[in-house]
């Protein structure tokens, strides 16, 4: 089958928006100053486990989210409670699959670092939707709050797309030799 070809225009045009440079500089200046300690990088990019652990560590919070729509989909009313837990826990676990992430994106090249950049505001935006469907559960809204979760995890999943091209298309990370990438 081939590619759908309005998807690669999609990912071309996003590695050639050299009008994301501004911002994308800013951020990988942010990210390197704050991971300064050679050992909190290392662990950040996975070195002391033999690879990256960022798409270790998304599993996480996509398995939630996923979780939850599974419920707010066949669940009944008991389900409810479950359901707000699970994307609560997605929401605490996105964070440190976030940070992990960043670590890795700001060693990569130009086109690459542009993907990426979208690829976590995309996934922004969904952390910001599932954060909106947890309130709105939180506070008996369950109507709205699972609005917002089938929205969100529709958000997450082209920010998963897109981390998927940066890493299969523009080979973002991988090693040339079996190495840890980044061991710096």
């Amino acid at each position: 089958m081939p590619e759908i070809r309005a998807l690669r225009r999609l990912t071309d045009s996003i590695e050639h928006a050299s009008v994301l440079d501004k911002a994308v500089d800013i951020d990988r200046a942010v990210v390197r100053a704050t991971t300064r300690p050679k050992a909190l990088r290392q662990l950040l990019h996975g070195v002391p486990f033999g690879h990256p652990v960022h798409p270790l560590m998304v599993q996480v919070p996509l398995g939630a989210w996923i979780s939850a729509a599974v419920l707010d989909v066949f669940g009944g009313k008991g389900n409810a409670k479950a359901a707000k837990t699970l994307i609560g826990v997605g929401l605490v676990s996105s964070g440190s699959a976030s940070v992990a992430g960043y670590v890795d994106w700001s060693e990569l090249d130009r086109e690459q670092l542009r993907t990426g950049w979208v690829h976590q505001a995309v996934n922004w935006v969904g952390i910001s939707l599932y954060g909106l469907s947890w309130w709105q559960r939180k506070h008996g809204n369950h109507g709205a709050g699972k609005l917002l979760g089938f929205a969100a995890l529709g958000v997450v999943g082209v920010g998963g797309y897109l981390g998927g091209h940066l890493a299969y298309r523009q080979r973002a990370g991988v090693s040339d030799h079996g190495e840890v990438p980044f061991d710096a």
